[in-house]
């Protein structure tokens, strides 16, 4: 983001070392400790994913909203009979409630729109001038 490099965070809720990259371990480790089905195993994990990207992918975004359960999922408390303490709970900074109900944000900001600029694509690595890079044991 303005030339700058943003770090992912540790992983700390799964333990010392747990890192901060996208590895097969760490998304066991994360659904064993959310209490999840290893859906991402279970379908071949990075490997899998990786041959899905080798056959060709094409890149959507879009604006949406969520009328089931208001996207609490993405950056809220979800599930929300359980406590947000609950590991896996709290998934961001938004209160849910009122404020978060499509219909709320659809009649407070009828004018929404996005717009999406510097999509950059490449190899790892080749997209910014950052100084770490990973060292290659450590591709998948």
């Amino acid at each position: 983001q303005d030339g700058k490099v943003i770090e992912n965070s540790d992983a700390t809720i799964l333990g010392p070392n747990a890192g901060n990259s996208v590895t097969d371990e760490l998304c066991s480790k994360q659904k064993a400790k959310f209490g999840d089905p290893d859906d991402f195993a279970a379908k071949g994990a990075l490997k899998s994913m990786g041959e899905a990207l080798d056959r060709g992918m094409v890149l959507v975004l879009s604006l949406w909203d969520d009328s089931d359960v208001n996207m609490l999922w993405l950056d809220s408390a979800w599930p929300t009979d359980e406590a947000p303490r609950k590991p896996g709970v709290l998934r961001g900074p938004c209160p849910g409630g009122r404020t978060s109900e499509p219909a709320y944000l659809r009649q407070a900001t009828p004018e929404s729109q996005v717009t999406y600029s510097q999509i950059k694509v490449g190899t790892i690595g080749s997209t910014f001038s950052g100084t770490r890079r990973m060292a290659s044991a450590e591709y998948v």
